[in-house]
């Protein structure tokens, strides 16, 4: 509405135009004088679609509505709410402008947006006369014309309470059993009042009828009027209402409430009584869940109407469908005034009664976390450690909601922190899943180890990750909480981590040494990274992959590989196994044939010595029989050879007396030749073995070598010079001389002469027994240039293969 007075000047455009300004401001002569210049102007609508009409109505300016209408502006003209200047007056209870646009005949039936009539609006007032004066101009049936909601003016009258309108309209005939879109009819507004006063517009209504139907007429939610009076605690009402014989006190509405529950849920005491003095059936009904009115005056902790209900003896306290009984209602609501009151009042009340679930009041007071409801309990003798049918105690309901302060009263009152479920979980696993590291960190300190498993083999740990509580999660690792423990189907923490995505307890887990490549135990064999791929939780996978997590797919390909190394070398291994004793035998048979080897080259290398020797035993032969025989067997002092025979005789002597080995050395050599026995020893180590393996007693001392080898060089000398034919073409003139296997004497001496000296040589040099041993080898090599190699080479008494590297080529 506008106000009135001189708000709007005669220039200002806010509302419209310079009309709309005269009409609100009351300026008769500008109105007057822009509508008689422009008659268009009557009708003008502004922003809001109001014409200047319907501001007069508003600023009650009856005057300037007069020459309005003289010039000719439209009284039914409405607004963008549809609303006509008869609305506005009977919105404002304007007795004179409803007269004046009567007169002028304007719609009293035109509906607006919310399809109200004038006769709807005029009921908001308290004052009767704008009503009466619509309902003259009324046929019988327009009085119950209904809004948008199926309402009439007789349901805002009752809404209102304006009971001298209810009685005008039911005297206009208005029908007070017209439901409304809710279901409502009148009697209903008039009830659903706080007002004291509306017992008036009540008494109204039932007068007209009081009929049990109207009285217990239900609402499309079953309420009927009890219901109501009962809601809005108007104890007035309820009186009027249930001093109706037909008045149900126990109508039960859609939820199957009664006005009693209505009254003990809200705690109306007075109303509570007055409806157990006015029931008569005696018996106190239940909702659809069995709970009845103690039970919702319990939870409200309402004492006063708990001990109203407790007083009357028709009341007890029975448990609902559930078992449970309004005791534990109030426990579990934490209604300590509720509790001792029925405590005191009811000494039969079994305070560890449990339901149908093994819940007792206690569970339903740790569940809430009530601590003070939690100490009463403890203090009237409540168990602490009673357990339900899944075996929980009250401190397991108070950690799966994380109530710390209840925990430890309850710790304080002696509960065990040690029990288990049915499932195994312990009160640990419980805050774990709730996610609440300080009621985690509280237990652990009691004595509760975090790497307790249930019987799915899971830890708190891994109850903590699936719900992803990083700070539970850190507070059981820093107690030492396994974060590789896996569960009987092979899952650990950052298996259920990696399902849900939770890419910080990924990261804290890892953190904390968590292996990343656990597998299930199941079929599937998933890893945490088969997990994160699965539930396509990218950075989750990317962050796994960094750490060196490998996928089911991976490993088994590693393992693949692995696989066929190891089944190659038991291959192997095998058939090592089974071709040990064929290549044992392969090889017993080469060792075998390499020994027969070796045996048949001695025996030809025996031969072949055997050989040599006798030869040169042929040769020392032939050159004895060639010596006189006076010499030979004489031996005079003035002579080499009887001197060298002399020393031969000794060596032979000494040779007789030595090692055993040493006569076999000299196996097959001629000892019967007179003239080789000091060389005997000599030839035997050349022709069989190494300087090293010969005995001792072989060699002459260094003074007699070189004694012999100066003789023998100067002999040879002589002999050359004596035998022509002694030197490179020496071996083809005694070939030539004789037959084979004879030679002539002075060449066999020579020979022989050759070989001495050789032989000294040799045992100079390799047994380094003279310090002039270098001398004597440049002496015999020069001796081999001058002409006696050629015979050397062409004796074959030289034949050992140990010194012909020494021979000049």
């Amino acid at each position: 509405s506008v106000p009135r007075g001189g708000l709007f000047s005669a220039g200002s455009t806010l509302l419209g135009s310079q009309v709309h300004a005269a009409a609100v401001n009351g300026d008769r002569s500008a109105l007057h004088r822009l509508i008689t210049g422009n008659p268009n102007l009557r009708d003008k609508e502004d922003q809001f679609g109001r014409t200047p009409l319907m501001y007069c109505v508003l600023a009650d300016r009856l005057d300037c509505a007069v020459i309005l209408l003289k010039a000719g502006a439209s009284v039914n003209k409405a607004d963008r709410s549809k609303r006509t200047a008869l609305h506005l007056a009977a919105q404002k209870g304007n007795v004179r402008f409803l007269k004046l646009l009567l007169s002028r005949r304007a719609d009293w039936l035109q509906k607006d947006l919310e399809e109200m009539t004038p006769l709807h609006l005029a009921t908001r007032h308290r004052s009767p006369k704008c009503l009466a004066l619509l309902l003259k101009h009324m046929a019988p049936g327009e009085v119950d014309t209904q809004d948008k909601n199926k309402q009439t003016a007789l349901h805002w009258s009752a809404f209102y309470n304006h009971p001298e309108h209810v009685k005008l309209l039911i005297k206009h005939d208005s029908n007070i059993g017209i439901p409304d879109i809710e279901g409502k009819i009148p009697l209903h507004w008039a009830t659903h009042n706080k007002d004291p006063n509306a017992t008036q517009t009540v008494r109204c209504i039932l007068e007209a009828a009081p009929t049990e139907s109207l009285l217990n007429w239900q609402d499309y939610e079953g309420r009927t009027p009890l219901h109501f009076a009962v809601a809005d605690g108007n104890e007035a009402v309820v009186e009027v209402l249930t001093s109706y014989e037909g008045c149900s006190v126990t109508a039960y509405d859609n939820l199957f409430r009664t006005p009693l529950h209505w009254a003990a849920l809200l705690g109306h005491a007075k109303i509570v009584h007055l409806l157990l003095e006015r029931n008569k059936s005696g018996t106190i009904p239940s909702d659809s869940q069995g709970a009845t009115p103690l039970h919702y005056g319990a939870q409200s902790n309402f004492a006063d109407t708990v001990s109203v209900f407790l007083r009357h003896p028709s009341v007890r306290d029975d448990p609902d469908l559930e078992g449970r009984t309004a005791f534990m209602w109030a426990a579990g609501k934490g209604s300590d005034d509720v509790m001792s009151t029925m405590l005191n009042l009811k000494k039969d009340i079994d305070i560890n009664m449990a339901d149908k679930y093994g819940g007792t009041a206690l569970h339903a007071a740790a569940l809430s976390g009530h601590v003070s409801t939690v100490r009463l309990l403890l203090e009237r003798g409540a168990m602490v450690d009673a357990l339900d049918v899944m075996k929980h105690t009250p401190l397991f309901r108070a950690c799966e909601m994380g109530h710390r302060d209840v925990i430890l009263t309850l710790i304080k009152g002696g509960a065990r922190v040690d029990l288990v479920d049915l499932d195994g979980h312990t009160a640990l696993h419980w805050a774990a899943l709730g996610g609440n590291a300080e009621v985690c960190q509280i237990l652990m300190e009691n004595g509760i180890s975090p790497n307790v498993q249930d019987q799915a083999g899971r830890t708190p740990l891994q109850c903590a990750a699936y719900g992803g509580y990083i700070s539970c999660m850190a507070v059981l690792m820093e107690n030492r909480a396994d974060p590789n423990i896996q569960d009987k189907e092979g899952r650990t923490a950052l298996h259920w981590s990696c399902n849900n995505g939770y890419l910080d307890a990924v990261k804290l887990l890892l953190g904390y040494n968590a292996f990343p490549n656990h597998m299930e135990h199941n079929e599937e064999r998933y890893t945490p990274l088969d997990y994160a791929l699965l539930g396509e939780h990218q950075e989750v996978t990317q962050f796994m992959l960094e750490h060196g997590a490998l996928s089911i797919a991976a490993i088994q390909d590693i393992a693949a590989s692995t696989i066929q190394a190891v089944y190659k070398g038991y291959k192997v291994r095998k058939a090592f196994r089974e071709r040990k004793n064929l290549l044992m035998r392969h090889e017993q048979l080469r060792r075998d044939a390499a020994k027969k080897r070796e045996e048949e080259q001695q025996r030809k290398r025996e031969a072949e010595l055997q050989g040599s020797a006798i030869r040169a035993q042929q040769g020392i032969a032939a050159l004895s029989v060639s010596e006189p025989e006076g010499r030979v067997q004489g031996g005079g002092p003035g002579g080499p050879i009887s001197s060298k025979a002399s020393r031969a005789e000794r060596v032979q002597s000494r040779t007789s007396k030595g090692r055993p080995g040493e006569r076999r050395r000299s196996r097959g050599m001629n000892t019967s030749a007179p003239g080789a026995a000091w060389l005997r020893p000599y030839l035997s180590f050349m022709l069989e073995g190494s300087p090293a393996e010969a005995p001792a007693e072989c060699f002459l001392d260094p003074t007699s070598l070189c004694t012999l080898c100066l003789i023998c060089i100067s002999f040879s000398s002589f002999s050359s010079t004596l035998c022509p034919g002694f030197g490179p073409g020496g071996r083809a003139l005694i070939s030539t001389r004789s037959a084979p296997g004879v030679c002539v004497p002075e060449a066999d001496a020579c020979k022989f002469l050759c070989v001495c000296v050789y032989v000294c040589v040799c045992v100079c040099v390799f047994e380094r027994r003279c310090s002039l041993r270098c001398l004597c080898l440049i002496m015999c090599v020069c001796l081999c240039q001058s002409g006696g190699a050629g015979s050397l080479r062409a004796s074959s008494a030289i034949t050992s293969p140990v010194w012909p590297h020494l021979l000049p080529q």
